[in-house]
């Protein structure tokens, strides 16, 4: 099995865990990048996905960034690459298909903005 280069994108804004007040801005930015990079959604397709995420100083004690619920909503957001889930429940991205994921956290540096880098490639069987 080898990759074929599918996405690479630069999200910018505040990234927000699963289950948070800011979960839906973080997967409006995250959808209007991917609508915005021409990609076609890959019906049926494998991937694998790399997720930098770039972390402002947290606000306060209470604001913490554990790394699967940055992850969560942001492969949520990602129907535009991965398709839709079949199934009779409310629409939801295929990200069942993703049989691979490298992810990691930091904060801003100088002169960055808080987002995320995005990496997709469809996972292809076969002889590259």
């Amino acid at each position: 099995m080898h990759r074929h280069d599918l996405l690479s994108l630069d999200v910018t804004g505040r990234p927000a865990p699963y289950a948070t007040a800011h979960e839906a801005s973080w997967k409006r930015l995250v959808r209007e990048a991917i609508a915005g990079s021409g990609v076609q959604a890959q019906a049926g397709a494998r991937f694998s996905v790399r997720l930098e995420f770039r972390l402002p100083a947290p606000r306060n004690a209470n604001e913490v960034w554990d790394l699967d619920n940055l992850v969560k909503p942001t492969l949520d957001a990602m129907e535009g690459v991965f398709g839709l889930r079949q199934w009779q429940g409310p629409a939801q991205a295929a990200d069942d298909r993703v049989d691979h994921i490298e992810a990691r956290k930091r904060e801003v540096r100088e002169g960055e903005k808080p987002g995320a880098r995005i990496d997709v490639w469809a996972l292809v069987e076969g002889p590259e």
